[in-house]
């Protein structure tokens, strides 16, 4: 009679192994979707608040400057010449409210050749964006100074916002636009359409110019196509983003609304785009 300890332990038996190594692998299977709809309603929601910060930053420097911040309008680099708009006057909304987002130290380079450096605020957490340009801008005939600095994910609504310079005499005021379509009814500052095989963009070209500039499509829109972002789209002048549930704008109230891609190219966008416009429409998909 053999003792207990004498008798044979039973193992897992190939089979029952593979069974179990598929079961883990079915269960990750589902586990996975649910993970990156977590990571990117996370992201979601920090580019929610990251134009929340904008728009605050817009009413900051209304109150302090009496007028919205527009796309600027650095017309040349020629400093001898009439047309020359040095910074802050002629460059983008996003560098003119540095001082506002806490960035003042990044707003004192402008002067000379900044530092490379990226600004989360402007930065859509749902995409891997290059934070700064190094391969500088588009030269001496655009209108840049040529300077890298950092890149942005959001671009103002020029249709409204135009490209001229901050103290020119387009001036725009929170009085101006509750007088139109109201300024929860006017977009400011949207989420910029981008093809995902340009996020590791190095340049300041091509509709991504950075803030270190006036009057580009880097840091300015005007389409009424919002797309989500595609390998291969043509993205030029239009809004949209990485998300599955839209594109978020924050508007002149300085309240944020996720815009559905079935609004898109529609009369309701569309109107959201001029302050002017007297016609308002529902942006509820």
């Amino acid at each position: 009679m053999f003792s207990p300890s004498s008798r044979s332990r039973r193992g897992f038996t190939l089979i029952e192994l593979l069974v179990v190594i598929a079961i883990i692998a079915i269960l990750i299977g589902l586990l996975l979707p649910a993970v990156q709809k977590v990571r990117e309603a996370a992201a979601r929601m920090s580019s929610t608040n990251n134009l929340k910060q904008i728009g605050l930053a817009a009413h900051n420097y209304h109150d302090t400057n009496g007028r919205m911040p527009l796309n600027g309008n650095a017309t040349t680099t020629d400093t001898t010449s009439s047309n020359y708009n040095p910074p802050p006057n002629g460059w983008c909304w996003a560098y003119v409210t540095l001082p506002f987002i806490e960035q003042g130290n990044v707003y004192g380079t402008g002067t000379g050749q900044p530092a490379n450096v990226g600004i989360k605020t402007y930065l859509c957490p749902g995409r891997n964006h290059t934070p700064y340009s190094t391969d500088g801008g588009n030269g001496s005939s655009g209108n840049t100074i040529n300077n890298n600095g950092p890149h942005t994910d959001y671009a103002v609504n020029w249709n409204t916002f135009q490209n001229s310079v901050q103290n020119g005499p387009f001036k725009l005021t929170m009085t101006v636009i509750t007088a139109g379509n109201g300024t929860s009814n006017t977009i400011y500052v949207g989420e910029k359409s981008m093809d995902p095989n340009n996020y590791g963009n190095t340049a300041s070209n091509n509709w991504d110019e950075v803030i270190y500039s006036g009057g580009y499509g880097g840091t300015g829109r005007g389409g009424t196509l919002i797309l989500r972002d595609t390998p291969g789209d043509n993205y030029g002048n239009d809004w949209g983003s990485p998300f599955a549930g839209g594109c978020p704008f924050v508007m002149c109230d300085g309240s944020v609304r996720m815009i559905n891609y079935s609004l898109s190219g529609s009369n309701a966008f569309n109107s959201a785009m001029y302050y002017n416009n007297g016609t308002v429409f529902s942006l509820d998909p």
